[in-house]
């Protein structure tokens, strides 16, 4: 009998039902359509094909020294000395501008000059002073505020919808605007820096095509070729040094 009487209500109001169910297929279906339209739709099409275009970029680097010890370095460790000199990891900052031009379909040079902020540590514990009192541990910060004009070659993957990888080489003149120092004056001899720069860089990132420019989070790994310590007569810390080269580790923001 229950039953009967719930069959006889369906069958009553049968007609809304289905027109509620299509209304809200027709409903659901247009919202799908939508929102595949939106995700389907290119940004900024052509784009890349523009012979030349422009843009900035904001950088924070990881940002440290490799260290080659000197052979006054590796006496004192073999007369049971426990001094030691190691490099630190410290974060900069550097940004400019943007140049890109196309080469060919996938590939594209690019001049990106700039200013960078750095600020690289070097820890020495166990130093003896000259007077002769307890040891002590000191840490060097050598500072540099460099122009770098740093040119690449960009290969790009095809796009796909609204986003496109690539991968990124070349080299970075530096030119350090500073003293070359650690900010010491003339007469106090602890540790000095040339004053000029070459590395060699190379990464990968991803452009991101929106309505009104390109975003590309970029990574990019750069090691220095030039031996940056410059000798200082009669500094300890300097003669447990023979090589000094910069290496970073960057994440690059680019507005194009």
């Amino acid at each position: 009998m229950a039953f009967t009487h719930i069959w006889h209500k369906l069958h009553l109001h049968g007609q809304k039902v289905t027109l509620c169910a299509l209304v809200a297929f027709l409903l659901l279906g247009h919202a799908a359509a939508a929102q595949s339209q939106k995700i389907k739709s290119v940004n900024k099409p052509g784009y890349d094909d523009k012979p030349v275009h422009y843009g900035f970029y904001l950088a924070m680097p990881l940002t440290k020294y490799k260290v080659d010890h000197s052979q006054t370095y590796a006496d004192q460790l073999s007369n049971g000395s426990n001094q030691a000199l190691n490099a630190k990891t410290d974060i900069g900052f550097y940004t400019g501008l943007v140049l890109n031009v196309r080469l060919a379909e996938y590939l594209d040079a690019r001049f990106v000059p700039g200013v960078g902020f750095y600020s690289r540590s070097l820890e020495y514990t166990n130093i003896v002073p000259q007077d002769g009192g307890e040891p002590t541990n000191d840490t060097q910060v050598l500072q540099n505020v460099m122009i770098e004009l740093p040119v690449l070659l960009k290969y790009k993957a095809k796009r796909r919808d609204n986003y496109r990888p690539y991968l990124v080489a070349g080299i970075k003149p530096g030119i350090d605007m500073g003293k070359g120092n650690n900010g010491a004056t003339e007469d106090v001899t602890e540790l000095q820096i040339e004053k000029f720069d070459l590395a060699l860089e190379y990464g990968f990132g991803v452009d991101i095509f929106y309505p009104f420019f390109k975003f590309a989070p970029e990574l990019r790994f750069s090691h220095g070729l030039l031996n940056q310590h410059k000798p200082v007569q009669g500094s300890d810390y300097s003669a447990y040094i023979q090589k000094l080269t910069n290496h970073n580790v960057s994440l690059i923001l680019f507005f194009e």
